[in-house]
C-alpha cells in the first residue's frame, strides 16, 4: 500500500498550510484552549540509567565481563547479532563502557565506545505498539535465557544477573496484559455532520480555536510542555476517508466529511479531565459554527458526567499502580 505520509519539521508543516490557506481563524476563539493545573515535579533519572532500560517493566539480564578482560564491540555484535537477536525477539541492547559510569545504547550512533565493562538484554514485558502484543510465559523466558547463557560462554563473561527471576517476569507480563488493555483508553467526542462539513469551514473553525494542522495531517492541540504528558493535548481527525486532512485538498474544495473527531489518550495526558473539559467547549464551538450532533465515542449522545467518571476510574487504576496519568511510566506504558 502507498502512504500518503512524509515526514515534515513543525515549520515546514506551518510553511505549508500558509500557502494553501489563511492560518488565522474568521474570529478569536483561543481563549479556549486554556488549562489551569499544577504540574507535577518530575523527579530526574541519575545520568548512570536515563539510557537503560525500565527496571520495573523490562526483564533485563545484565551480563558482567571478567574484571581482567573487557568485553570488545567486535564480539559483542558478532554475538549479540541482529540474526541472533530475532531468535529471542529483539530485545534492546545496552552497554556500560569501559571507561563510563552511564548506561547507553550499544547501536546508539554516538556511541563510540569499543570496549565495555557490561551490557544488558532488556524485553518490554507487554507494549501494546506489538500486533498482537506479546504475553511472556516462563516457556519463552527459559528458551531465551537458555540461548544468552551460550553467547555467555562465546563471549567468555563472568556473571550474568536478573532483574526479575523467569517466574516473576512471566506473572508482571501476564499482569500488564490485562492492566494496559483495561487502561489503554482515549476520551472521544464526536461531532456528527447532519450534512456534510466543508474542508474550509473545518478549517477556519480549527484556526479560529486554536488548534493548529500539522503532524499525521491532523489538527492539534500542541503541548507545549515536553516534560510531561503526550506531544498533543488533544488532536482532531475524521472518519471520512482518508480520515486526515491536506491542506491544499480543502483549497481546492476537495473536502467533506461526516464527522470530526475530538480525542486524545486519557493516560498519556497530564491532566486528562481537565483536557476533556476544554474538548467539550472545543467541539460546542464547531458545533455552533458547523451544525451538528455531539456524540461519544459509541455513537450515543455524549454523557459527559459518565466520561469524567471513565476518566477518574482510570485514574485510579493507574493510581493502585503508583503511576501518574501523562507522567514516566505512564507514558512508557501506554502508545
Amino acid at each position: 500500500m502507498n502512504s500518503d505520509y512524509t515526514i515534515s519539521t513543525a515549520s515546514e508543516s506551518d510553511e505549508r498550510a500558509k500557502k494553501a490557506l489563511p492560518v488565522e481563524g474568521s474570529e478569536d476563539k483561543s481563549d479556549i484552549l486554556k488549562l489551569n493545573i499544577n504540574i507535577p515535579e518530575i523527579l530526574k533519572e541519575p545520568d548512570s540509567i536515563r539510557f537503560f532500560g525500565n527496571a520495573k517493566y523490562d526483564w533485563i539480564l545484565t551480563i558482567e565481563a571478567n574484571s581482567s578482560e573487557m568485553f570488545h564491540r567486535d564480539s559483542v555484535e558478532k554475538y549479540i547479532s541482529n540474526d541472533w537477536r530475532k531468535k529471542v525477539m529483539y530485545p534492546t541492547v545496552y552497554c556500560l563502557p569501559e571507561k563510563s559510569n552511564n548506561w547507553t545504547y550499544l547501536f546508539a550512533g554516538d556511541n563510540e565506545a569499543n570496549t565495555f565493562k557490561k551490557f544488558a538484554l532488556a524485553w518490554k514485558l507487554y507494549d501494546p505498539i506489538d500486533e498482537p502484543p506479546t504475553v511472556y510465559n516462563e516457556k519463552t523466558l527459559s528458551k531465551f535465557d537458555k540461548l544468552v547463557k551460550k553467547r555467555m560462554k562465546k563471549l567468555k563473561a563472568s556473571k550474568l544477573d536478573y532483574n526479575f527471576p523467569i517466574q516473576e517476569a512471566s506473572a508482571i507480563s501476564n499482569g500488564l496484559s490485562s492492566f494496559v488493555t483495561q487502561n489503554n483508553q482515549w476520551a472521544i467526542i464526536v461531532l456528527k455532520a447532519d450534512k456534510e462539513f466543508e474542508g474550509k469551514e473545518i478549517w477556519d473553525v480549527m484556526m479560529s480555536v486554536g488548534l493548529r494542522w500539522g503532524d499525521m495531517d491532523l489538527f492539534h492541540w500542541n503541548n507545549d510542555n515536553r516534560e510531561v504528558g503526550d506531544d498533543q493535548l488533544l488532536s482532531v481527525w475524521t472518519s471520512t476517508e482518508p480520515g486526515y486532512f491536506f491542506p491544499e485538498e480543502i483549497a481546492e474544495g476537495n473536502v467533506q466529511t461526516e464527522d470530526l473527531i475530538f480525542g486524545f489518550s486519557i493516560p498519556r495526558s497530564v491532566a486528562p479531565k481537565e483536557v476533556f473539559n476544554v474538548m467539550c467547549e472545543v467541539t460546542d464551538y464547531a458545533q455552533k459554527r458547523l451544525g451538528g450532533q455531539i456524540l461519544d465515542g459509541n455513537g450515543n449522545k455524549l454523557d459527559k458526567s459518565a466520561e469524567l467518571e471513565r476518566i477518574d476510574l482510570i485514574l485510579k487504576n493507574l493510581n493502585k499502580e503508583s503511576i501518574k496519568s501523562g507522567i514516566g511510566d505512564a507514558l512508557y506504558l501506554f502508545q
